[in-house]
């Protein structure tokens, strides 16, 4: 069969990832269930899992060593038909992910009423502070002072913070809301994570230009790209404080991946669950059809 004007762009991207940091297959496991297997039915055959994998050059081995670390960590649940074996994802994976995708796949909502929740956090936290920090940053907060951290009430999504004892939380407004900008760049240092969305772009755009000029990869290469894009995506959305226009200004550079993630994901949308509808398997034979709301992804944001 002749090679696909884009299945080079493909290999280009296969080639990418297993140039980074060391891979965590446990990690691009975690997005194809979450992105593929929870819409239809939430249980697939380890066999299907390492055909993605194997697109991706993942070795079998490696995969089965990642299943079995995400079950013993209770990420993920087995059970045994004859000779199979069939994985879904543990409660607590699924409430996890659950989360994560309307960070993901929903438009945002940039309207905001100018409403801050602002955190003081006890100074007895002391030498588990960084963790605090660590922990209000991935639930979009940003910080004024060492104990003192806001955020603007805007974005679904976003994990509900975890309180201590000696810990203040209450909400406020800006008396001079034109001031909100200003804040925004003393509480949230974004350099790095511009930069990454940045990266992210240069690394997909070849993608986003050949699937744009209609080209089309075959339903497994289509399921092996959009792994690798809901996958790098979602690495950057999570750590994505989700602020609004009048915090972050109208030309955030997050806003423009997600539009470039939202086209790829609709042109690779056919092929690749042609793959899960006729190919991949769950404990009854083929994959449930997606859920209407997995359907409706990104629909908002095409262009």
């Amino acid at each position: 069969m002749p090679e696909l004007p884009v299945e080079p762009v493909l290999e280009d991207l296969i080639s990418h990832l297993h140039r980074r940091e060391r891979l965590r297959v446990w990690s691009i496991i975690i997005t194809i269930f979450g992105d593929a297997v929870l819409p239809r039915g939430g249980e697939v055959w380890l066999g299907s899992l390492l055909e993605i994998c194997e697109r991706l050059q993942i070795e079998a081995g490696s995969v089965r060593a990642a299943m079995s670390r995400l079950a013993q960590d209770g990420w993920v649940s087995r059970e045994r038909s004859g000779r199979k074996s069939f994985y879904r994802l543990a409660e607590a994976g699924r409430a996890e992910f659950e989360r994560a995708s309307i960070r993901i796949y929903a438009p945002l909502d940039r309207k905001w009423e100018g409403s801050w929740t602002i955190l003081i956090v006890s100074e007895a936290a002391g030498e588990g502070r960084d963790a605090r920090r660590r922990q209000l940053k991935a639930c979009g907060f940003g910080a004024v002072a060492p104990t003192v951290f806001i955020r603007p009430e805007v974005s679904e999504g976003l994990p509900v913070p975890t309180l201590e004892q000696g810990d203040f939380i209450f909400t406020s407004r800006l008396e001079a809301p034109s001031n909100a900008e200003a804040l925004g760049v003393v509480a949230w240092s974004l350099d790095e994570l511009e930069e990454d969305y940045s990266r992210f772009m240069d690394v997909y755009g070849p993608l986003h230009e050949t699937l744009k000029a209609g080209e089309q990869l075959t339903p497994l290469s289509a399921m092996a790209a959009r792994t690798l894009l809901i996958h790098d995506f979602r690495r950057l959305v999570l750590r994505d404080p989700m602020l609004p226009a009048d915090v972050i200004g109208d030309k955030w550079i997050g806003d423009e991946a997600r539009r470039l993630v939202a086209n790829c994901y609709s042109a690779l949308a056919v092929s690749s669950d042609e793959w899960l509808s006729t190919v991949a398997e769950g404990p009854n034979g083929t994959l449930a059809n997606a859920s209407d709301r997995a359907g409706n992804r990104f629909r908002v944001l095409e262009s």
